[in-house]
C-alpha cells in the first residue's frame, strides 16, 4: 500500500466513508494483479481508494468508475491526481443503474471490459448483472463485493425487516450466477463481508 492510499484510507475511515476492508483489500490487489486487466469498470467510487488500489495493480489499466454523489466524485478526482492517475480514471457522476444502462445501448462498451469491481447499492447487483456481462470480454471477470451483506445472507434468522429485499436479491444473484450460461465459474471467498468472483466464458 502506498503512502497516498494509506492517507486515504485513515481519513475515510475517519469520516465513516465506506471503503473496501483490509482482507478484501488484499484479495481485490491479488485478483487485480492476476487477471492483470487493461480495462476496468468499477460501480462504485467513493472517495477513489479501491480504485487506485486497482489502477496500482495493473499497471497498463485504464479505469472508468461511476459515483452518485458529487461530492465524492469531487474528491475522487483530487485523489487520482494526487496518486498520478487522473490521465488513467474516469470519475463518472450519475446513478449506476442509468450510466450502465446507457453504455450498453450505446454499443461502444460491448465486450470492452477485461475487468468489473461492483461495490455499489447491493439490491441493484442483480438488476445490473447481464448488463455487465454484455461489457464484460470473453474471459473477463466481474468481482462483486459485500454480497453476504453483514451475514444476513447467510443468517436471515437475525435480518432486521428492512434488511429483506437487498438480502432477497442478493440470493437470486448467486442463484442467477449458478446457472448462467455465460458464466464459466464463480467463486465466493467468505471473508468480512464476502467477495463474489466470477469468470465468464
Amino acid at each position: 500500500m502506498t503512502n497516498n492510499e494509506e492517507s486515504i484510507k485513515i481519513d475515510a475511515n475517519r469520516r465513516g466513508v465506506p471503503i473496501i476492508r483490509e482482507e478484501s483489500h488484499k484479495i481485490l490487489q491479488q485478483l487485480t494483479e492476476k487477471i492483470n486487466p487493461k480495462t476496468i469498470l468499477e460501480i462504485g467510487t467513493a472517495v477513489g481508494y479501491s480504485g487506485i488500489l486497482m489502477l496500482s495493480s495493473a499497471k497498463d489499466s485504464s479505469l472508468i468508475t461511476i459515483e452518485h454523489d458529487i461530492n465524492k466524485v469531487e474528491e475522487a478526482n483530487r485523489n487520482f491526481k494526487d496518486a498520478g492517475f487522473e490521465d488513467r480514471a474516469t470519475v463518472v457522476y450519475g446513478d449506476c443503474m442509468e450510466e450502465v444502462s446507457m453504455m450498453v445501448a450505446g454499443g461502444k462498451y460491448d465486450k470492452y471490459f477485461d475487468m468489473v469491481f461492483l461495490d455499489g447499492p447491493k439490491a441493484q447487483y442483480i438488476n445490473m448483472l447481464e448488463s455487465l456481462i454484455l461489457m464484460t470480454k470473453s474471459g473477463g471477470y466481474i468481482i462483486a463485493d459485500n454480497v453476504l451483506f453483514r451475514g444476513y445472507v447467510q443468517h436471515k434468522e437475525t435480518m432486521p425487516r428492512r434488511f429483506k429485499t437487498i438480502v432477497k436479491r442478493l440470493e437470486m444473484l448467486f442463484e442467477t450466477v449458478k446457472d448462467h450460461p455465460d458464466i464459466e465459474s464463480y467463486e465466493l471467498i467468505e471473508i468480512e463481508d464476502g467477495i463474489l468472483v466470477i469468470k465468464l466464458k
